[in-house]
């Protein structure tokens, strides 16, 4: 592919497009340098790791194989990695050869969030898609997981509905239109993500993720529409409505917690407290510190000790002013040896109502107001788990 290589990127945010800037990969390091439209703009997209500013930026560190974190959070990951992997080997390219700015060029302008990218090399969901049945596309995402293999086209629509989209379960990016799926790419409807099982799963996760998203609202941590979707065979697929997308389909700005503070989402690297006094700095407002407080609180009843960097996201309104995303992949789930990702008050299991309260005095939140999320959020898990074993 040459050594030498560029990506231009491109801010398409509420339906304005401008240009951010270049992506530049030379001798197997990546430089990145803004564009004068973004800078006389002032769109500040990533404020701590890629502030605003003339010159060429590099990332000494390579916290993610020298791609700034602004980027990283447009990359494939876990299924999206598989399915690009696939479709290479079927094209007779070397995996191994394949930087991670020739995958935010394939990537193209179908990625999460409002960054759009544009090089030589043609991204693969440019292409127009449509949906197939969703029983369909979860069997053919099952025997891809199983080591079997599809046929091009199904690979590809796969890869193209899955549009860059993170995490390790099979999913894929649909417009709803009078409750019909219809084309990934049309804006006449409302966005969704609706997940498959993955190998690990039990056959009943999607009823399971919808259970928990509702005690989550019950509990009051801000969280997008969720639905059910049915299966011809089987308890249905889960669905969550799109946060990166406005009702009439433009995009919108969003960054992890993994990709602001390059605090990679691989290895534990945050505590509750880091992620709390982010949302303060970022957002400068205590009710979106409160949202976090919530979040983990939830996180830690519910046993959700998948909490890594990249469940926590960011979003930049219309004024330019941060805000905490919705929440997100909601689940229990086993954790390192037990261990929650993000750790409370020094402590990664074992974490207790002190520990809780202890973590949100770095907002300044009251015992007492902990305490009552404590207590709510108790008594909306119960009420969930009640459903789900009459279910």
């Amino acid at each position: 592919m040459g050594n030498e290589f560029y990506i231009d990127v491109f801010l398409n945010m509420y339906s304005e497009r401008s240009h951010v800037g270049r992506l530049a990969e030379y001798n197997h390091s990546i430089y990145f340098e803004y564009a004068q439209d973004c800078l006389q703009k002032h769109i500040e997209l990533s404020p701590f790791k890629l502030p605003l500013g003339t010159g060429v930026f590099t990332d000494v560190q390579r916290t993610f194989d020298g791609l700034p974190g602004l980027f990283n959070d447009s990359m494939p990951d876990g299924w999206g990695v598989l399915l690009l992997d696939r479709i290479l080997k079927k094209q007779r390219k070397s995996v191994q050869g394949i930087t991670p700015l020739h995958r935010l060029a394939l990537a193209g302008r179908d990625c999460v969030g409002a960054l759009e990218y544009e090089s030589a090399i043609q991204g693969y969901s440019d292409a127009g898609n449509t949906v197939h049945n969703l029983d369909t596309l979860s069997q053919q995402s099952e025997m891809l997981l199983a080591g079997g293999t599809l046929s091009p086209e199904d690979l590809f629509r796969l890869f193209c509905l899955s549009g860059s989209s993170a995490g390790a379960r099979p999913k894929v990016l649909v417009t709803l239109d009078a409750n019909q799926l219809v084309c990934a790419r049309d804006k006449n409807g409302e966005q969704w993500l609706i997940k498959f099982k993955a190998k690990e799963d039990p056959p009943d996760i999607g009823p399971i993720e919808y259970a928990y998203s509702l005690a989550a609202k019950e509990a009051g941590v801000e969280m997008p529409e969720t639905r059910l979707f049915p299966a011809v065979t089987g308890p249905g697929y889960f669905g969550v409505k799109r946060f990166d997308r406005t009702d009439t389909g433009e995009k919108i700005h969003v960054h992890t917690a993994c990709g602001l503070l390059h605090a990679s989402h691989r290895y534990p690297s945050l505590s509750y407290e880091d992620l709390i006094k982010l949302t303060m700095v970022l957002t400068r407002d205590a009710r979106e510190a409160l949202k976090m407080v919530k979040l983990m609180v939830f996180n830690v009843l519910s046993g959700n000790k998948d909490d890594h960097s990249k469940n926590f996201s960011f979003f930049l309104d219309k004024n330019r002013d941060w805000h905490m995303a919705p929440a997100y992949d909601l689940t229990p789930s086993a954790g390192f040896q037990g261990e929650h990702a993000c750790t409370v008050n020094g402590k990664g299991k074992n974490i207790t109502d002190h520990d809780l309260i202890s973590a949100a005095t770095v907002a300044g939140i009251s015992r007492r107001s902990v305490q009552e999320i404590i207590e709510r959020t108790k008594d909306a898990l119960a009420n969930r788990e009640s459903v789900l074993q009459s279910g």
